[in-house]
C-alpha cells in the first residue's frame, strides 16, 4: 500500500476495520501496543484516523508477535507487577535489554515518555542515551519534558517496551521524507544512523547503566620496533554535551578514574588469570598511552583489544575494541593513527603510571 500509493503517506496496516469508502481502514500499529492504551491524549478511537489505536490492545497480528517475541526475550522478572500504576517507580540500573525502533522521519530521536509531556522515572539514563544518538545523528530529542516534544504518542511501541518490559527503549525517525530516496538514503542516512545504532548495540547487556560511563572516542594501536604502542582517548561529557544551546548534563560531569584493557576477552567476560592492563586517568576527558611487548604478551595470530574507561562514580561505559595482527616478524595496524602519543612506564600488574595529551 505504501509503495502503490505513496501520496497516502500510509502508516497503518491493511485491517480491512473501515468508517466508510475509499481508504480509511487500517490500525496504526505504533497505538496498539498495551500501555496506556486508548489514551486519547495520543491516539484516536476513530477508525478513520491515521492513528486509530484499534479495537483492543494487541487485537493487530503485527503488534502480538512483536510483543510475544520481545516478552520471550526479555527477563520476566525485570518487569512491574502493574506497569501503568507503578510507571513513577524507576527500573534498576542492572535491567538488561535494549529496545530499538526506527521510523521514517524527520530526524527526531524519541524515548519515554511519549504518551505524555513528562520525565520518566529512568530519565538519567534515556535523556543521556538522546543526547548520545545526538551526537552521531544530530536528531532532536522528542521526549518528555524536551523542547522538541511534539505531540502525545499512546500505546506506541517505546513506551511499551520500557514501561512494560523494563528495557532501554529508544526510537528513531530516520531521514527528512516519508517515501527517502535510495541515493539519499545510501548516501546520508545509513552514515550518520549505522553508527548511531552499533553504539546502541554496546550497551545492550546494562543499558541504564553502560549509558552514564565514559565513552571511548579513539582506540589506536600501532606496531612499533616489537612493541605494541595504545593510545586511548576517552571521555565523559564530549557525547552528552554535544547538542548546542543545551546545558551540560550530569551523566557527564565526572572524572574518568581508569580504563582498563583486555586481551582476547570481552570485559563482560573477564576471569582471573584472563590478560588485562589498567591505565590511569583523573579528569572528565584525556588521552593516555600504554606500550606492550609482542614478544611478552602476544602469541602470533589476530588478537583482540578491548577497552572500557570507568568514571569517579563507577560507571564503566560502552566497550569499545581493535584488531591487532602479530606475526613473528610484524603486526598490522587495524586502527587509526596514535597521533604522536608517547609511551608510559608500567608496572608489573600493567597499571600505567604516566599520562600522555590531557585532552580537557
Amino acid at each position: 500500500m505504501a509503495e502503490k500509493y505513496p501520496e497516502l503517506n500510509w502508516r497503518k496496516n491493511l485491517n480491512p476495520i473501515r468508517c466508510g469508502g475509499g481508504y480509511d481502514y487500517g490500525v496504526d500499529l505504533n497505538r496498539n501496543f498495551n500501555f496506556f492504551w486508548g489514551d486519547q491524549e495520543g491516539a484516536s478511537s476513530n477508525p478513520c484516523d491515521s492513528d486509530y489505536h484499534g479495537p483492543a490492545p494487541e487485537s493487530e497480528p503485527e503488534t502480538k508477535a512483536l510483543a510475544d517475541y520481545a516478552r520471550m526475550l526479555f527477563p520476566e522478572e525485570q518487569r512491574k507487577n502493574d506497569p501503568e500504576l507503578q510507571k513513577d517507580d524507576p527500573f534498576a540500573e542492572d535491567n538488561t535489554g535494549m529496545y530499538l525502533d526506527i521510523h521514517s522521519s524527520g530526524g527526531y530521536v524519541y524515548y519515554p515518555w511519549g504518551h505524555r509531556d513528562a520525565k520518566s522515572p529512568n530519565d538519567e539514563a534515556l535523556q543521556a542515551f538522546g543526547r548520545k544518538i545526538n551526537y552521531f545523528t544530530n536528531y532532536k530529542m522528542w521526549a518528555g519534558s524536551q523542547p522538541d516534544f511534539l505531540y502525545a504518542a499512546s500505546g506506541d511501541t517505546s513506551d511499551w517496551a520500557y514501561g512494560a518490559l523494563g528495557v532501554a527503549s529508544l526510537g528513531f525517525e530516520i531521514g527528512d521524507n516519508f517515501q527517502q530516496e535510495c541515493d539519499s538514503f545510501e548516501e546520508e542516512v545509513v552514515p550518520i544512523n549505522l553508527p548511531a545504532l552499533l553504539f546502541a548495540a554496546k550497551t545492550a547487556q546494562k543499558p541504564f547503566s553502560t549509558i552514564k560511563g565514559p565513552d571511548i572516542l579513539e582506540l589506536d594501536v600501532r606496531h612499533v620496533n616489537g612493541q605494541i604502542r595504545v593510545s586511548v582517548h576517552a571521555s565523559d561529557s564530549t557525547m552528552v554535551n554535544a547538542i548546542d544551546n543545551f546545558p551540560d548534563f550530569r551523566t557527564g560531569n565526572q572524572a574518568i578514574t581508569t580504563v582498563q584493557l583486555y586481551l582476547d576477552v570481552h570485559p563482560d567476560d573477564y576471569r582471573i588469570g584472563d590478560v588485562s592492563w589498567e591505565m590511569v586517568f583523573d579528569s572528565d576527558e584525556e588521552t593516555a598511552g600504554l606500550v606492550l611487548s609482542v614478544i611478552t604478551s602476544f602469541l602470533p595470530g589476530r588478537h583482540m583489544l578491548f577497552a572500557q574507561a570507568e568514571d569517579s562514580d563507577g560507571y564503566k561505559g560502552p566497550v569499545s575494541s581493535v584488531f591487532v595482527e602479530v606475526s613473528d616478524d610484524e603486526t598490522t595496524l587495524h586502527g587509526a593513527s596514535l597521533r604522536g602519543a608517547r609511551a608510559p612506564s608500567r608496572h608489573r600488574d600493567g597499571r600505567n603510571t604516566e599520562k600522555k595529551h590531557a585532552a580537557k
